[in-house]
């Protein structure tokens, strides 16, 4: 939660654009995978088979440079071409029409393999939609519910900073009302709205429909990381997901970092897998 394999829409993206990935988030303790560095689908595979990695989740995308369109037909080919080894999230264009967001929505849940819905408000298409409170988004949480899939909502700092908008537009505050409103919804949170460590754990501790990917930001390297562990730990033991980072984050060593936490063995089974699976209604 999440993997962006090296497909042909995301070799255009900054996260395979640079040498090492995105510059802010580069650390020793961390180095490019080889299939990352090599651009290599099989090499991809080869290392989610050496760490017993079953699934890996990909999200589309159709969000503001530097990071660019994912399309879903892509994502659809990726999950045909390699059955078994893939999840997919259809991505909505926010600048879009709302028929033509609710009907891309039905068509890819109709789709082998697509297990839940993702929007990016605060870096969207959209001229002036920048969070997920935004009113005219309602109805794709409604269909997400009569579809009864969960919704992400991919939220960090960094993610503001490279595409040059408003850093407030990375708090979490703005999935509170969605949540309170759609009490049924499960709602996923990207990145985990990091830096806005005590706000995403207030909002999630609150709601219990949020659930939360810190991803990289949970390796301990990382200020504020302790909290979410902590908080995966004694109240978020059903609703905290792993997330690789990947190609930005090589598979080994952040499963280390998870597993550095100490968490007693049944939380670390539900982070590393089993949350994932009851999120995407797959156990």
């Amino acid at each position: 939660m999440r993997v962006r394999p090296p497909i042909p829409a995301l070799l255009k993206s900054v996260l395979f654009q640079e040498a090492q990935g995105v510059q802010q988030t580069r650390h020793e303790a961390f180095p490019r995978p080889p299939s990352a560095v090599h651009k290599s689908l099989d090499m991809l595979l080869a290392e989610m088979d050496a760490v017993d990695m079953r699934w890996a989740v990909v999200m589309g995308r159709q969000s503001m440079e530097p990071f660019g369109i994912i399309p879903n037909d892509e994502i659809a080919e990726l999950m045909e071409t390699h059955p078994g080894r893939f999840v997919g999230w259809a991505g909505v264009n926010l600048a879009e029409d709302m028929d033509a967001c609710l009907a891309e929505i039905r068509r890819c849940m109709a789709l082998p393999g697509f297990r839940g819905v993702s929007v990016e408000p605060s870096i969207s298409l959209h001229p002036d939609i920048r969070r997920a409170d935004d009113r005219r988004l309602y109805p794709i949480y409604e269909e997400c519910l009569r579809l009864d899939v969960p919704v992400n909502v991919t939220l960090s700092g960094v993610l503001q900073r490279l595409t040059r908008q408003p850093y407030e537009l990375s708090s979490p505050t703005q999935i509170y009302q969605v949540a309170l409103d759609f009490p049924k919804l499960d709602i996923h949170v990207a990145h985990a709205a990091y830096p806005h460590v005590m706000d995403m754990i207030g909002i999630a501790f609150t709601c219990p429909n949020v659930w939360l990917s810190a991803d990289l930001y949970m390796a301990p390297q990382l200020p504020g990381s302790g909290e979410y562990a902590k908080a995966a730990c004694n109240y978020f033991q059903n609703r905290t997901v792993f997330g690789s980072n990947y190609p930005s984050k090589p598979f080994p060593q952040m499963i280390d970092a998870y597993r550095q936490w100490g968490w007693p063995a049944d939380v670390e089974a539900n982070v590393l897998g089993r949350n994932a699976l009851r999120l995407m209604r797959m156990a």
